[in-house]
């Protein structure tokens, strides 16, 4: 993470840990695979002893004078929130520059936690041989570059746990839970050093688990500096020669230590601290080691799954699977042992193996993490919930943003920009300060939580816990897109708005003219305050708003009077509002100071025609790039008219320009230079209506004739992006004023939005009267399709036909045409060796290559299918998942495919390609050496189904990954016609939507087409989409592609079938899901606020309720509103009334229908329906919730249950959740025994029969249990109403106090 200054952030408390050799080795009943109702237990909130608290009450508690304020104030954190509103930003970016001597001084006198020797959280990064630390990309090294063979790789890996320790484990029969030494690791090493980190594992992971007991845990001071990193401790091991020895020394001490754990001698031990360390450490370094070696990968994983596999103690099993989905957010096994470990988790128990596996598939397609998890991460994973990240806003606002390990900053921007309603991200970043410290994040693949982490370690090095780590994260404007637009988009106005009238304020953005902030403060002052003139409003709007230096004395007076006189001259009389003044302000800002609206990049090199640079600053912004030194002094600035092409090698960029010139810039974020430059000079292209004649009419056979000449700027009728496959163009031309048509190769497509300068323009009228005319050229190359392959790209990266010369000499083929140049081209045959050396290097990638390519043929035809598999199955299982679980794998499949797609004689078989490349599209794209020549290959190719595999492609790379193989409905669209597949949203009533869904929609944007059609978009936060199986519902992610929940929720079918649990009318092939769409969080629905939502959602769904009798009925006229529920549905209709005995049920509340007989509720009902006559359906649900809107339980979810625990309270109960708390009822009478506000709920937890929930202060917590199937759904109605509250206390705090849990909630 480039670091640069920034300000503290809050502290935060930390709860002491009870240690887990407190807790007794072997306690609990084995948790079998196969549990009845019967031998049910209480699930443990949390195994790890002394933190039953997951939630900071204080996030709810608006009194100044609670325990939780007053602990604020003690640990000095007033100070902070003191200045909250002023962090200094600076040129904070990718750039590691320094910022200014006035941001400096600001942030040194609000800084109440000392710098640790000015030492960079870069120094922290892992920077080990196998260590990488990419920002924006997911090129992180899964394995080195040429891995050693654990095993001979030629056979393939058996799928199940059981027979792959049979088949690769070194010693035979220890699959199973065990708490002896091993005597060997469990899979071959043949590096000293990953032996003894190997048994050094299994001892950290048997401590970790309460298997082993631990050193005596001692309170210690840390001191400043002393605190060694695990990623630190990792590579210094590893960094050491180790001989045999050092191996058997180590073995003979493991030993003894196994007999007696208290064995004195057992120091030194490599790759094993000899210091007591907590908990979170000894997570951290399993995961630095997993992180650091990729050998130990399969080794880690098979060591827990070992100790998980009939494992008798509850605690141990708990605290194994926390660690594996810890471990699984850091770092994925590698092929070989992938497939077993998706099998393993398929039959573990869904509770814990449903989080690892979701975590572990988004691993997959992110990439192993830079930094071992945060304390923020463990603290969430043990008590198994979601991270809610606090994320300041410019306008002040502030939010709590769901996260995980694996969460991007391109995710964790979606989310803020769903929930903020922002219409363009482009430009939005994330950054994140700590202490004197600020870095940009960008709006990329960086994941959240390593620069939390990182953020944490250099807290601990400080020597200060890293539950009081300081960092806070920001979203704010970084930049702006040459094409910027803010006409549809207020939300974004309003944001950059605030963020330049602050950075104003505290001297970021510098107004270099006294009229120019006079304007600016007088406009600020209209927005807030409007017309209102009074002198002491405005002189108190200056005092807090002007810059230090202009308030000082009488200047302050003078101030007053000038600000006063623009607002009367100048505002006021033109009239203008606040929005389009806002958007004046925006303007005028990325005019003024587009250099602080830029990315920066440090470079350490750049070497151009005549000049070269070294250790200089590279700002992108919509002007084009700048080169500055380290004092920001401009050196060379380089427009996008100037610019002709841009590529990328491995940390290099090279920059192209029309003046034939050259620039090659090396830098570590070459990657995220390269996109970026390239998204801004093909969407200026795309958006552009300028070009420019390259050669006279006379030379081009097509446009003799016409009246315009070499060196013309044409003005196109509309943009290039809708004229792109135009043949001709037409436009006007600007030199004679007349509209012309000319063909299209005559035209270069200027990359500008405004028209250019008369200066741009002199020096491309130079460039044009060169004898080397580069502009045709460039016109040839962007006009010309012809078919692309990857004969180039095989030169240098596919591996050679023979393995050795000698084979070469002594195989027939030596004397026939050498076929090298042919890897690249189509074959019907099989392949030997992978086409990518490193995935030849690879041994356990090398079989699954192989395996993938023969599924390509069976998939296209050009190879028998034996078996007889489905083409879903056979792409799914044997091409797509093995690619989306490795990167390498997935770069080889798209050569794989396009080698087939290459000169391939058949058409079916061609067709049936781009089949399966459409859906690899959709689904995972390979990696940025690989991306241009698949695009080139796709726009070259003149197939049908080209340009929507271009589409999917393209889509895919901006917008993410699946986290699943598509689903068979996608398969049915792609042989179709259609583009999207239609489904049948049911609405309460039963009432039908149905929407269009495609490959690329998100869960949320479902939700938006529902709400936009019922004019509910701004209330998207209270609803939810509902997957039903039968009896069982699954709530759907809103972040979450929407096809990927509907796989989701097939694997959860086919695992309850397999597993057991699903009764015997549950088994088969998996029901068609029916997807709902209801209100989820009852907040603002009080009746009459918005009928529309009264009408379709808030009566249809309480209506059931109030027939089931789950209300107490209180002075309530049963018939009236029998009478209030028919006008509902069946308006002045009075048919349904004469068959009303069949009605019944549907009127009057089950528990009262016997209190009278049906005769008499008829006349009762049909007295007030002629009281209500007149009455509109509308109007009548609108007064049915009148009358139980204040009830207690109005709003409610219902759930029985069933309890044991409490003497007091019956065996039978009516859980009820609600805005305002978990509600106890009495099934019979329906009195609410017990009620628990949010604030009051620190924990819960849930397993497939239960559901416990936590209650009370810390000290005095209530466990109680409750037996239930439908535990999961309690603990996501739960979740979704602590998030809400918890989101909207956070808004009204007048400070940013945000969360004393790490500056998050988990």
């Amino acid at each position: 993470m480039a670091t640069s200054s920034g300000r503290p952030a809050n502290g935060m408390s930390d709860g002491k840990q009870r240690h887990v050799s407190n807790i007794k080795i072997g306690s609990g009943d084995p948790p079998p695979r196969k549990r009845s109702s019967q031998s049910i237990q209480v699930p443990t909130t949390s195994a790890w002893g002394g933190d039953e608290r997951h939630f900071d009450v204080s996030i709810t508690d608006d009194n100044p004078q609670s325990p939780s304020s007053q602990t604020k104030q003690k640990n000095g954190l007033s100070a902070l929130e003191e200045c909250e509103h002023d962090p200094k930003f600076g040129t904070a970016t990718l750039s590691s520059a320094q910022v200014s001597d006035q941001l400096l001084k600001v942030l040194q006198d609000s800084t109440v936690v000392q710098e640790n020797n000015g030492k960079d959280i870069d120094d922290h990064r892992s920077s080990g041989r196998h260590s990488t630390a990419s920002d924006h990309s997911t090129e992180q090294s899964d394995e080195p570059s040429i891995t050693r063979s654990h095993d001979s790789g030629d056979s393939v890996a058996p799928s199940s746990w059981t027979s792959f320790a049979q088949s690769l484990f070194t010693v035979k029969g220890s699959s199973s839970y065990c708490c002896a030494a091993l005597p060997q690791p469990l899979l071959p090493k043949y590096e000293k050093s990953d032996h003894l980190a190997s048994l050094a594992s299994w001892v950290t992971i048997l401590r970790i688990m309460g298997d082993l007991p631990d050193l005596d845990v001692v309170d210690k001071i840390d001191v400043a500096g002393q605190s060694t990193p695990p990623t630190v401790q990792v590579r210094q091991f590893y960094h050491k020669k180790y001989t045999k020895k050092d191996v058997e020394d180590a073995h003979k001490k493991y030993t003894e230590l196994f007999k007696n754990p208290g064995f004195t001698e057992a120091k030194g031990l490599p790759f094993l601290n000899d210091k007591s360390v907590s908990m979170l450490e000894k997570v951290q370094y399993i995961c630095a080691l997993g992180i650091y070696q990729p050998d130990l990968r399969d080794e880690l994983y098979c060591q827990v799954c070992k100790q998980l596999t009939n494992n008798p103690s509850r605690n141990s099993t708990v605290r194994g699977w926390v660690l594996l989905y810890l471990m699984a957010g850091s770092f994925s096994p590698t092929e070989r042992f992938s497939p077993c470990f998706l099998q393993f988790l398929q039959e573990s128990m869904p509770e814990h193996a449903n989080r690892v596996e979701r975590i572990l598939r988004r691993t997959f397609i992110t990439g192993t993490r830079a930094f071992p998890p945060s304390w923020l991460e463990f603290q969430a994973a043990k008590n198994g919930k979601p991270i809610l990240l606090p994320v300041a806003l410019m306008n002040g606002n502030r939010m709590l943003v769901e996260a995980d390990s694996v969460t991007t900053v391109q995710e964790l921007s979606r989310q803020i920009g769903n929930r903020t309603g922002l219409q363009h991200l482009e430009g939005f970043s994330v950054y994140i300060t700590l202490m004197q410290r600020i870095s940009c994040l960008g709006h990329g693949l960086h994941r959240v939580m390593d620069a939390v982490s990182e953020c944490e370690q250099h807290t601990r090095q400080m020597g200060m816990k890293e539950s009081t780590s300081t960092w806070r994260l920001y979203f704010r404007k970084e930049y702006f897109t040459p094409w910027h637009e803010h006409i549809h988009d207020p939300i974004g106005i309003d944001l950059v708005y605030q963020q330049v009238m602050r950075g104003v304020s505290v001297g970021e953005y510098v107004c270099d003219k006294e009229e120019v902030l006079v304007m600016m403060a007088a406009q600020r002052y209209f927005v807030e305050h409007g017309s209102d003139l009074k002198r002491d409003n405005i002189e108190s709007f200056l005092t807090s708003w002007l810059p230090g230096e202009k308030k000082a004395g009488d200047e302050l007076n003078s101030w007053i009077e000038k600000v006063t006189k623009v607002l009367e001259t100048d505002i006021l009389k033109s009239k203008i509002n606040a929005d389009t003044l806002k958007a004046d302000v925006v303007t005028f800002a990325k005019n003024k100071w587009f250099h602080m609206f830029s990315r920066f990049y440090d470079a350490s090199k750049i070497q151009g025609p005549d000049t070269s640079w070294s250790q200089v600053i590279l700002g992108l912004n919509f002007k084009g790039v700048q080169v500055m030194d380290e004092k920001e002094n401009i050196k060379m600035q380089i427009p996008f008219i100037e610019v002709s092409s841009v590529s990328r090698s491995r940390h290099t960029t090279t920059l192209s320009t029309v003046k034939s010139e050259e620039y090659v810039i090396f830098s570590l974020h070459s990657e995220d230079l390269f996109r970026m430059l390239s998204m801004f000079l093909e969407g200026l292209k795309r958006k552009s209506k300028y070009g420019l004649v390259v050669q006279d009419c006379s030379q081009y056979d097509g446009a003799i004739g016409l009246g315009v000449q070499k060196g013309d700027l044409i003005k196109l009728d509309h943009s290039y992006d809708q004229l792109k496959n135009a043949d001709v163009f037409k436009g006007t031309c600007q030199r004679t004023g007349k509209s012309e048509t000319m063909p299209r190769d005559l035209l270069y497509i200027l990359p500008v939005i405004e028209q250019p300068t008369k200066d741009m323009m002199g020096m491309v009228t130079v460039q044009l009267r060169k004898e080397f005319n580069p502009f045709i050229m460039l016109v040839n190359t962007e006009n010309r399709k012809e078919e692309h392959n990857l004969l180039n790209f095989s030169k240098h990266h596919f591996r050679s036909s023979n393995e050795n010369r000698m084979s070469k000499i002594l195989s027939k083929a030596s004397f026939k045409k050498d076929k090298s140049t042919q890897l690249w081209q189509f074959s019907k045959d099989p392949l030997k060796k992978p086409l990518l050396k490193k995935t030849c290097n690879r041994d356990e990638l090398r079989q699954t290559s192989i395996r993938c390519f023969l599924a390509i043929q069976q998939f296209m035809g050009d190879a028998s299918n034996k078996d007889n598999i489905s083409d879903f199955e056979l792409a799914n299982n044997s091409i797509i998942e093995p690619s989306m679980r490795s990167r390498h794998l997935r770069e080889e499949v798209y050569c794989q495919l396009i080698k087939q797609l290459t000169h391939n004689p058949d058409k079916a078989s061609e067709d049936r390609g781009w089949q399966l490349l459409v859906q690899m599209s959709s689904t995972v794209i390979p990696g940025s050496d690989l991306v241009e020549e698949c695009e080139l290959f796709m726009k070259g190719s003149s197939h049908r189904m080209a340009a929507p595999c271009l589409d999917r492609f393209q889509t895919t790379k901006r917008n993410g990954f699946r986290q699943y193989p598509p689903h068979q409905k996608e398969y049915e669209l792609l042989r179709s016609t259609e583009r999207t597949i239609k489904f049948d949203i049911v609405l309460p009533f039963n009432e039908i939507q149905s929407v269009e869904v495609e490959s690329t929609s998100r869960v949320f944007d479902i939700k938006q087409q529902i709400l936009t059609a019922f004019d509910l978009v701004d209330s998207a936060m209270e609803y939810g989409l509902f997957f039903a199986l039968r009896d069982r519902v699954l709530s759907a992610n809103d972040g979450d592609y929407f096809m990927d929940a509907l796989c989701q929720v097939d694997r959860f079918w086919t695992k309850l079938a397999h597993s057991g649990r699903a009764s015997q009318t549950e088994q088969g092939p998996p029901p068609a899901p029916h997807v709902f769409f209801m209100k989820k969080i009852w907040v603002n629905a009080e009746p009459g606020q918005n009928k529309m939502a009264d009408s379709m959602f808030h009566f249809p769904q309480e209506l059931p309720n109030y027939l089931r009798g789950f209300h107490k009925f209180s002075n309530v006229d049963l018939a009236k509103m029998a009478a209030y529920i028919y006008r509902g549905q069946f308006g002045d209709d009075m048919a349904g009334m004469i068959n009303f005995h069949e009605n019944i049920n549907a009127l009057i509340p089950r528990s009262h229908t016997k209190t009278k007989s049906v005769d008499e509720w008829r006349k009762a009902v049909q007295t007030n329906l002629q009281l209500t006559k007149g009455l509109s359906a509308d109007n009548a649900k609108e007064e049915f919730l009148k009358n139980i809107w204040k009830w207690p339980t109005y709003g409610s979810v219902f759930f029985e249950v069933k309890q044991r625990m409490m003497k007091h309270l019956p065996k039978y109960l009516l859980l009820a959740v609600n805005p305002n708390g978990v509600l106890l009822l009495d099934p019979d009478s329906k009195d609410v025994l017990s009620s628990y506000e949010y604030g009051k709920i620190p924990n819960w937890a849930y397993d497939e029969f239960s559901f416990t929930l936590v209650v009370g202060e810390s000290s005095n917590a209530t466990k109680i249990f409750f037996e239930t199937s439908v535990g999961h759904n309690i603990d996501d109605i739960v979740m979704a109403y602590v998030a809400w509250t918890m989101n909207t206390h956070i808004k009204k705090r007048p400070k940013y106090a945000g969360v004393t849990v790490g500056e998050s909630s988990c």
